[in-house]
């Protein structure tokens, strides 16, 4: 399979053929049955147009291009190909392939292999059903994520082939330990573009060897605002080492002047609680890969307060703020023990985050200059600040109460949605004006216009569309449009990032992690 046409039918296109089999009667049948073709049934026609289109085949195959601007990253993606069985193979020379032109260098996932069902996972976009309780009722929950088209949660670029190809291709035959394309030109310094995920460890890695290291705070000498100048001379070992290692492209260029800004390293502190917090796990797990030095903290630290004496940046995962009507925070699970149940160099883990004694002192951080990233539920930080800052996903009653959209009318489990991004914004540099989100039941919201002019609080990206769906299930999902996704917030001489989707889920969607490491890197400017 996969060396000749077929076609994946999904619940969408069967929907089609019944609302258009249902329009050729007459709109008569209220409720049409799953269609049949042939004797008698539905129409053949309807089976050739929807169900066999020719521009709905299966891809004989996907091009992953080397001219891509993260190509380490993509370089990732295939190692997780390749390390679950798939074969993937690389261009050795230029070559085309529907039409477009590929260089060397580029990736060759074949659909025709053993593993071809993992494959199309891998790259196209899940349809999970509209699978609701009874007719007219709530969707009942899947089990897992219900959209997670991995090259599309990573920010690879990739094209599908959909008629048969070739070309001067070798199998790859094991892991790639090293990211290839890498270069180092020239010797009077460097720039470093602010599209590759890996150049935050890079800025890490040159700051611990004492390099100096400046981003460009505007637009200069031919590079966007976000890419980073390094100095030529004492440099070059660990350049060399970066662009090897990584796979980055250090172009030469001379100092841009009064638009680069020297960087400072960073203290980052990330939250978590006794007994764990998984996604504050996923978080510390990336940031050891990507050389991100961080301290983990309890809530008793954060309430012992005076925290910008040692942190920079707080990071808090979903799960980590609690509620604005009480309680603690909605990633705590079961009773704490007491302190003597447990040994003593772990009784400072316990306690949790809480209105009354975290958050002043959470505010306090913020005022005299500190940065807080809050993902998912752990945005309710801003309505606990009073800032301007209110839930988009909400609907008036006939009373005239405003009431959180009830789930049979939205609901969107884990899945991938596209918004558009402010890519002027400092926090989303390097970021494509369109990007993919990991949505999970995430906060929405919306900003008062008055704050917005005033600046003091910005929308980062939002719901340009009624259908943002890329891959999963969205019920309802017209509700999201002119919703913001991702906002931040001046409190004081600090920032208080919102980000609502799942930035940072189990560490995959590789192409929203630009966001919590602008968040982290800028606060060095």
């Amino acid at each position: 399979r996969g060396s000749e046409d077929s076609w994946t039918t999904t619940p969408k296109e069967l929907d089609a053929v019944t609302a258009a089999a249902r329009q050729a009667e007459g709109g008569q049948r209220q409720e049409t049955p799953p269609p049949q073709f042939g004797g008698g049934g539905t129409d053949r026609k309807l089976f050739d147009q929807i169900l066999r289109d020719p521009a709905r085949r299966d891809p004989r195959g996907y091009v992953i291009p080397a001219s891509q601007p993260d190509f380490p990253t993509a370089t990732k993606f295939v190692n997780a190909l390749i390390k679950s069985g798939v074969d993937v193979h690389r261009a050795t020379s230029a070559f085309s392939a529907g039409g477009k032109q590929y260089q060397a260098g580029s990736y060759v996932v074949k659909t025709a292999q053993a593993f071809r069902p993992h494959v199309l996972d891998m790259f196209e976009p899940q349809d999970y059903p509209n699978d609701l309780q009874y007719p007219g009722g709530p969707p009942k929950a899947p089990y897992d994520n219900a959209g997670y088209t991995l090259a599309m949660s990573m920010g690879v670029v990739y094209d599908r082939i959909l008629d048969p190809f070739d070309g001067p291709f070798e199998k790859v035959p094991d892991l790639l330990a090293k990211a290839p394309g890498g270069a180092v030109a020239g010797g009077g310094g460097w720039l470093l573009s602010g599209r590759y995920n890996d150049a935050i460890t890079a800025v890490n890695r040159l700051l611990a060897a004492k390099v100096s290291v400046s981003r460009l705070g505007r637009d200069a000498v031919g590079y966007p605002a976000g890419s980073f100048y390094i100095p030529g001379g004492g440099a070059k070992a660990v350049v060399d080492r970066l662009a090897e290692e990584k796979g980055l492209r250090f172009e030469s260029a001379s100092s841009p002047g009064t638009a680069a800004v020297p960087l400072k390293p960073v203290r980052v502190a990330l939250w978590d609680q006794y007994g764990g917090s998984m996604p504050s796990g996923w978080i510390r797990w990336l940031l050891e890969q990507m050389e991100v030095p961080f301290t983990v903290v309890y809530p008793g630290r954060l309430d012992a307060g005076d925290l910008r004496k040692d942190f920079d940046v707080l990071i808090f995962p979903d799960g980590g703020i609690p509620a604005p009507q009480g309680g603690v925070a909605m990633g705590a699970f079961g009773r704490q023990p007491a302190a003597d149940e447990i040994p003593a160099e772990y009784r400072d883990r316990l306690g949790r985050v809480t209105a009354e004694k975290t958050v002043p002192q959470l505010k306090a951080f913020l005022e005299a200059g500190g940065r807080i990233v809050a993902i998912g539920s752990s945005t309710a930080l801003a309505r606990h600040l009073d800032l301007p800052v209110t839930s988009h996903l909400v609907e008036r009653t006939s009373g005239g109460q405003v009431r959180n959209l009830p789930r049979d009318k939205f609901y969107v489990p884990a899945s991938l949605l596209e918004v558009a991004v402010d890519t002027t914004a400092a926090v989303a540099w390097g970021m494509p004006s369109k990007s993919l989100v990991l949505f999970d039941e995430s906060p929405v919201f919306d900003l008062d216009p008055g704050a917005i002019v005033s600046g003091q609080v910005k929308p980062i990206a939002w719901f340009a569309s009624a259908q943002p769906l890329r891959s999963g299930w969205a019920w309802g999902q017209a509700y999201l449009e002119g919703g913001i996704a991702a906002a931040e917030a001046k409190v004081g001489r600090g920032t208080l990032y919102l980000f609502g989707p799942e930035i940072t889920f189990r560490a995959q969607p590789h192409g929203t992690f630009k966001l919590l490491f602008n968040a982290i890197m800028n606060a060095g400017m």
